[in-house]
This record gives structure tokens, C-alpha cells and sequence, in this order.
């Protein structure tokens, strides 16, 4: 547990690093550097899927890690519906916590988590994992600051198998092309 606590601090703290990925679509520049760094090269994820009946929207996952610089990776800007697992936490359907990344832009077109700032409590998420697909219910959905971002309540250990969906939200900083906060939809096995 202690490893896990410690692996989700690294984690939550350079999130952030996330967000400039995830921008307002305006991949050239400083930014698009910086995002083609962080950008996961590991392939599907063999078994798993995350299906959002409510949006419409489905997207097998590609694996997360970290980069050099411990900042998490994400998915590849190149298909903004591309939605990403972190692989070094719990898995969709294990205990605790996954966490699932999704750009809410690239490029100018619609991401993978453009609306999850729609998803409200009730509303239900689908995962197809190698065990057998996996239901989970949204309990709520938040958009917060990045300086604000709730470290414990999306990382801490949870009894059961939780999701958490993360992507960019809140207002547009245009000149710097980046999202000052971070929608976060969090949901219990249902």
C-alpha cells in the first residue's frame, strides 16, 4: 500500500504536465515539443476498453506510464479519442483507483474526454477487461484548478474497484494554449 501511496503522489503532483498536452488543439511551438515527449508510445493495452453509453464514445486503451522526468504520460495527440490507462496503478476492475487520461482536443477536432464534464451521477461506463467487462457508476464529476487538484481523493486506496477519468477543463488560457483546470469524473463499480 505504502508503494502504491507513493507511486500516486509522484503521480498526482506532476498531473499538471498532463494539461499542456491537452490543450486548446494548437500543437506547434514549445507545446507541441513538450507534449510529443510525454506521449505514450506503448501500444493497446491487449483486453481493455472504456465504453461511455451516455457520449457515445468507446476507445480501447493504450498503456501509461511515466517519463523520464516522473511526469504521467498521455495518450498520442495524433487520435485525440485515444484514451489512455495508467499501468501502474490498479487496473479498470481490480481494487482501488484506475485512472484513465483522455485529451479533451487535439489538433483542432474533438477528444475522448471533450464532454466528460457532461457526466453526472448515475450515468454509466463500461470497461471490458481480460476478466470480463466491468460496470461502473458515475458519483460525481468535478472540474478544479490545477494548483487545487485533489491528490487523495483520486489516488487514495479505495476498498473496491473505482474509476477515475481525467482530462483538461475549465477556462481556455488561449496565449499559453492550455486548460487552467482539470475535469475529473470519478465511479464505483456498480
Amino acid at each position: 500500500m505504502r508503494q502504491r501511496t507513493a507511486v500516486a503522489v509522484v503521480v498526482a503532483a506532476l498531473l499538471a504536465l498532463f494539461a499542456t498536452a491537452c490543450g486548446s488543439g494548437d500543437t506547434s511551438g514549445a507545446a507541441a515539443s513538450l507534449a510529443t515527449g510525454q506521449q505514450s508510445t506503448a501500444g493497446v493495452v491487449p483486453g481493455y476498453q472504456v465504453t461511455i453509453p451516455k457520449l457515445n464514445e468507446s476507445s480501447q486503451l493504450v498503456g501509461l506510464g511515466l517519463n523520464a522526468d516522473r511526469s504521467i504520460q498521455v495518450p498520442p495527440l495524433s487520435d485525440p479519442m485515444q484514451a489512455g490507462v495508467y499501468t501502474k496503478g490498479p487496473m479498470p476492475g481490480q481494487n482501488g483507483p484506475a485512472v484513465v487520461l483522455a485529451h479533451i482536443n487535439a489538433d483542432g477536432k474533438p477528444g475522448f474526454g471533450a464532454d466528460f464534464h457532461t457526466l453526472a451521477a448515475g450515468d454509466k461506463i463500461n470497461v471490458t477487461t481480460p476478466s470480463g467487462p466491468v460496470t461502473f457508476a458515475v458519483t460525481r464529476t468535478v472540474t478544479t484548478p490545477k494548483s487545487e487538484f485533489p491528490t487523495a481523493d483520486v489516488y487514495s486506496d479505495t476498498p473496491g474497484p473505482e474509476l477515475r477519468l481525467i482530462t483538461c477543463g475549465g477556462t481556455l488560457d488561449r496565449e499559453a494554449h492550455n486548460y487552467l483546470g482539470q475535469t475529473i469524473v470519478y465511479a464505483t463499480k456498480a
